[in-house]
């Protein structure tokens, strides 16, 4: 039935159809809540059974794991409907992995449903790993009624226990329970919401939910675009843990009274958990490590990004490029909307209002990167990317196996269905055909929830309009799950229904995409999803999607990106000034201070909002963007070290919880969801709140300099207090700088795109203070390739940790010298190319107390190379209130090297 539409047009008569039709299954929907209101009452009203009716029959230890066989010991037949059958048989499989990570795996026995196979892209079970010694858990099986519990061996606290609630297993719907160590509770995503999740109820479903913020509310079902079934929590102990449901399903997770529940939408249990230590950090990365960690993405995406839904033509990018280029703003790539389609027609380019020769010459003459958005939905007519996916029969099926037919923006479309044998090759070579039109730098791959404008199927050739969601006795979130997407009963290849697949394809969306990009030689091309899952790291980045224009939008952006560092996705950001709705021009500035910071910085809006680059607003916007992208580029080789540091598993952009977990200061909302830690190095103090001009951010315990000019703010021994810091617009937001780390930036004068940062640095050392022996110290990392453009080169050393080199910085006061040495060393082998150092700025150098030293502010400075010592220029400031200074010493220039040492003599006159 559905090959005589392959190359016509639709008739309004056809549209009047499909209209008619798809209110009548609205019509059939509204029916069925009317007649059984969604989540109500679960259980049957006759029944009187115990929440929890199952029972361990056998239970088998082994050595690397526990086997149990569990029955079903009520009446009830069903639960909620009889389409939702009870498990009458569980088998359970406890298995132990490691000394710190276990499995937990309930699968029915009698109704066994599909789950992620073990292969890429789904995070993959690893062998039992060593023994059983050192175990940091201990296992507890209840038999009756079947009950799990997991402890930490040393302290006796609950990481996992299910004697809480109900637990049942049945088709359609699964309860399970368990209690939480303490109230601090981060993850279960995604969603804009604060850092911390508190008492409420938490949906996981990708949907199209713009402009959405989740306040735990009932009936929940203010989730967004991705599904991450993971949580973060600290024990009394201070030690952290993470659980991962590795489920597709839909569900709520309703955290309440010390407990979190699991209500889900069928499919099997199967819990992963990972004891931690004190660090969130090491607890993160076991986790990261078992997805397969994340990609590390090229050193042009850290450059500043700008789009705009609603550009109309080429002459219109050039126009904003032009805008950047007059008013000395950094940018390195331009993106577009669906407005450079054909219809909005996948693959397609309007060579009318975008001349392809016109525009690739624009891109090289300018030295820009592009960007071109591609949308899930493949429009249904003449047009190549449906005929050839129609030929090849790659398309998600309805219920009667037709092409199952939605509508997004190009009108009908149908979806790949990227199970399918065939569609990698489909997509492969519908990206190759793109390219050769336009080179992009970058795809965007949106509208990949799946994202449908008719809510199930808008079908006029379907027998009758039907979504699946007739079948479910719970809808999580309170609403229809085919509520703007796919009906839940379309068929993927091999059967498997949409129900179960929902929430990952755009995960392997993603992962075809990175493959056939490899295939074609673009290593270096960027993608960017919009929907995600556990595992999208290892493929693409992630923004927020479409946020709206306000001060509270901007405030949720921080604490997101901390929530996806968990999920393992560090490289992430959100649409600066806000996508939806017109911004403000403080609003801009103070999200361009902001978004500067992001790892991905990307100023988008719709095409309904008013102009929001940064020269079209006033002055205020202007001159803060443009101090504040000049002080990202200045940075931007440091930042992107960070990056290669974690060596795919681990965070950057951070909460101060992870620095210091055991101040229980850092967790107050105001400065868990304020405060900002790149790295282990700078903490970012933003205005969050309209009207405001000055900030009060929390120092915890440690040495901490104003970064600005290096002057001390509160040392090791103080006691930790909040400071009041003037924030104002025109110049970069608050940054202080950690003791005992070390920076390295350089000048940005003249650099608009990445291609102009140079390979010579300056290094910034933030001293520790004193140490028991007197001495301080100060240590960071620094890469060795010279071209940071060169993604080959840094993908090849990054694999092998082989292109960094540990600066160790020790100093002491002997008498009126203060003498400084700078180590660069590796014990590996890394690949070192020409860099060069050519100014040393000094944190922390004690002074003399004498205020006629303070007036004189006499210095010299002699530094000692390969055994030669010379004279260098200095420049001494010293702050009589903090009894410290700031020294600069003006090097010829030395060349990185590994094992190469270089000291300082600083004599006090």
């Amino acid at each position: 039935v559905h090959g005589d539409y392959n190359n016509k047009h639709f008739t309004k008569m056809t549209i009047r159809i499909t209209s008619i039709l798809c209110l009548i299954t609205l019509g059939l929907l509204a029916a069925l809540c009317a007649s059984n209101p969604l989540n109500e009452d679960l259980r049957l009203p006759e029944s009187n059974e115990l929440l929890n009716n199952y029972r361990a029959d056998e239970v088998h230890e082994e050595k690397d794991r526990t086997v149990i066989k569990a029955s079903y010991l009520g009446s009830d037949v069903y639960w909620g409907k009889p389409t939702s059958p009870i498990s009458r048989r569980l088998n359970i499989t406890i298995q132990f992995y490691c000394n710190r990570h276990l499995q937990i795996h309930i699968v029915s026995e009698d109704d066994p449903q599909w789950e992620m196979p073990q292969q890429e892209p789904f995070p993959i079970d690893r062998k039992y790993e060593g023994t059983n010694e050192n175990i940091k858990y201990e296992v507890e099986v209840i038999r009756q009624p079947l009950a799990f519990i997991v402890k930490r061996k040393q302290t006796g606290e609950i990481i996992f226990d299910s004697r809480v609630n109900t637990f049942v297993i049945s088709r359609y719907y699964i309860e399970i329970g368990t209690i939480l160590a303490s109230d601090r509770v981060f993850g279960i995503g995604q969603r804009a919401a604060k850092f911390q999740l508190k008492n409420g109820i938490y949906t996981v479903w990708n949907k199209d939910s713009a402009a959405s913020i989740d306040y735990a509310q009932l009936p929940g079902g203010h989730q967004t675009y991705g599904s991450h079934p993971v949580y973060l929590t600290q024990e009394k102990s201070k030690n952290f843990h993470i659980v991962y449901l590795r489920s597709t399903a839909a569900g709520d997770y309703v955290i309440q009274d010390g407990k979190l529940t699991y209500r889900l939408v069928g499919g099997p249990l199967n819990f992963f958990i990972w004891l931690g230590n004190e660090s969130p950090e090491d607890t993160v990365k076991m986790y990261h490590d078992y997805l397969g960690g994340h990609y590390l993405q090229p050193f042009w995406a850290f450059g500043f990004h700008i789009s705009r839904y609603g550009w109309p033509n080429l002459a219109k990018i050039k126009e904003v490029a032009k805008g950047f280029k007059e008013n000395d703003l950094p940018v390195d790539t331009m993106w577009s909307d669906i407005d450079y389609m054909i219809d909005y027609i996948d693959f397609t380019l309007d060579t009318k209002r975008y001349p392809a020769e016109e525009f690739r010459n624009f891109l090289k003459d300018e030295n820009l990167r592009f960007v071109p958005i591609i949308d899930a939905g493949v429009a249904i007519g003449d047009n190549r990317g449906f005929n050839e996916g129609f030929k090849r029969d790659v398309f998600i099926k309805n219920i009667w196996g037709q092409n199952l037919v939605g509508k997004v923006w190009p009108g009908y479309t149908n979806w790949v269905d990227f199970s399918h044998p065939n569609a990698s090759q489909y997509w492969e070579d519908m990206l190759r055909e793109f390219r050769d039109q336009l080179p992009y730098g970058g795809l965007w791959l949106d509208m990949n929830e799946l994202a449908s404008f008719c809510g199930g199927e808008c079908n006029p050739w379907s027998a009758q309009p039907t979504t699946g969601d007739e079948d479910l006795p719970y809808f999580p979130g309170g609403t229809f799950l085919s509520d703007k997407t796919l009906s839940i009963n379309a068929k993927h290849y091999d059967g498997v229904p949409e129900l179960f697949w929902h929430n990952i394809n755009g995960l392997v969306e993603n992962m075809v995409t990175r493959r056939n990009l490899d295939n074609l030689g673009l290593k270096d091309v960027f993608i960017l999803s919009r929907a995600s899952y556990p595992g999208l790291g290892k493929y693409s980045a992630i923004w927020y999607g479409d946020n709206g224009a306000s001060f509270e939008f901007m405030h949720l952006s921080i604490s997101q990106a901390f929530s996806f560092n968990i999920f393992g996705l560090p490289f992430t950001g959100g649409d600066i000034c806000g996508f939806l709705w017109d911004t403000t021009n403080e609003l801009c500035a103070r999200w361009m201070q902001i978004g500067a910071f992001f790892p991905f910085s990307r100023n988008h809006n719709d095409k309904n909002a008013i102009d929001q680059e940064p020269y079209v607003l006033d002055d205020d916007v202007r001159i803060t963007s443009h101090v504040s992208l000049k002080y990202r580029y200045s940075i931007l080789k440091w930042y992107y070290t960070k990056f290669v540091e974690l060596n795919q598993t681990g965070t950057v952009f951070r909460p101060l919880m992870w620095q210091y977990p055991q101040d229980d200061a850092v967790y107050q909302e105001h400065v868990m969801n304020n405060q900002i830690l790149i790295s282990d190095t700078l903490m970012l103090t933003p205005v969050v709140t309209q009207g405001q001009n000055t900030v009060w951010p929390y120092l915890p315990q440690d040495k901490w300099y104003v970064l600005r000019d290096g002057r001390k703010k509160q040392g090791l021994k103080d006691t930790p207090l909040y400071h009041e810091t003037y924030a104002p617009l025109r110049e970069v937001l608050p940054v202080f700088m950690r003791g005992g780390t070390i920076l390295f930036n350089q000048t940005t004068e003249g650099v608009t795109r990445v291609t102009h940062l140079d390979n010579r640095f300056n290094l910034v050392i933030a001293l520790s203070d004193i140490q028991e022996n007197g001495r301080y110290f100060a240590k960071g990392t620094i890469m060795t390739i010279k071209d940071f453009n060169d993604f080959q080169k840094i993908q090849t050393c990054h694999s092998h940790n082989g292109c960094l080199l540990n600066i160790v910085v020790d100093a002491e006061l002997v008498g009126d010298s203060f003498n400084v040495n700078i180590r660069f060393e590796s014990d590996l082998n890394p690949i070192v190319e020409e860099n060069i150092i050519k100014n040393i700025y000094v944190y922390g150098v004690p002074v003399k107390s004498s205020k006629e030293f303070l007036a004189k502010e006499q210095s010299i400075t002699y530094m000692e190379e390969n055994g030669v010592k010379k004279h260098v220029p200095a420049h001494w400031s010293a702050h009589e209130d903090t009894q410290e200074g700031v020294l600069l010493i003006e090097t010829e220039g030395f060349v990185v090297d590994n094992h190469k040492e270089v000291s300082f003599n600083f004599v006090q006159l």
